[in-house]
């Protein structure tokens, strides 16, 4: 690939089962158009990733320059992270999350560059060796709602940037204001790192300064509420550039 090639980026694609009320009444995959738009806006190739036989992953990673493991309405099964206890709020899909977390191992190897958004940032600080809050209502009743009543192109609290971190890097100001909309939580970050935190101290952004850029935001910047939101595309694009010209 040369220097003036765009960076081809991989994003998982949701993938459910059919039923008659629902998209389709057979099984589909499909991803939100924003994740695409602000994609292609900072200068990537958008690819969908559909889950794929574990045998084919080698082959599909060695075709992309970046990742983005996109957000979804499940959850990671609490053996993931050595809880053998399920709350009752919890619900699965597990090919999806199986084929997720083989992509991030094969990704984080070759450090190819990753974004996680919300679910999978969850995913990540698990493939880091981290827990999860399984419903933060029951778990943390003080904290924020952190599941919005407003759509998810407004804010509904800020986020606290930790100094010496990529987020960090990204804007001047210490905090700025993201959407909300997920009922389990961080709880801790393995060998990750915390680079922001919401006004309740919920870890909501993670990263592994050991790679070039493994970077997990529990909010939906594909939204691009603020100006830094765009900002972390732009930062996943260049370091995919990066990536793209050495390998």
């Amino acid at each position: 690939m040369t220097n003036l090639s765009p960076p081809i980026i991989g994003i998982t694609l949701d993938a459910l089962n059919g039923s008659a009320n629902g998209y389709s009444a057979y099984p589909w995959v499909a991803l939100r158009k924003n994740y695409t738009t602000i994609t292609i806006e900072a200068g990537g190739i958008p690819i969908g990733l559909p889950p794929l036989n574990h045998k084919n992953i080698d082959i599909l990673i060695n075709k992309i320059d970046g990742l983005i493991i996109s957000g979804g309405n499940f959850d990671i099964h609490p053996s993931l992270y050595g809880s053998s206890d399920i709350h009752p709020s919890v619900q699965f899909n597990e090919a999806r999350t199986a084929f997720e977390l083989t992509l991030v191992k094969a990704a984080w190897e070759r450090n190819i560059p990753i974004l996680g958004i919300c679910g999978g940032a969850q995913l990540m600080a698990v493939y880091l060796g981290g827990e999860l809050y399984q419903h933060l209502p029951d778990d943390l009743p003080d904290a924020l709602p952190h599941e919005q009543d407003l759509p998810p192109h407004q804010g509904s609290h800020s986020v606290i940037i930790r100094p010496n971190t990529i987020l960090s890097t990204l804007s001047q100001r210490p905090q700025w204001a993201v959407n909300s909309s997920h009922h389990q939580g961080i709880k801790s970050t393995g060998r990750g790192i915390v680079s922001a935190v919401a006004e309740d101290n919920l870890i909501e952004a993670i990263e592994d300064p050991s790679r070039d850029f493994f970077v997990g935001v529990q909010w939906h910047p594909e939204f691009g509420i603020e100006y830094p939101d765009r900002k972390i595309f732009s930062a996943l694009i260049a370091k995919a550039k990066l990536y793209a010209q050495h390998k």
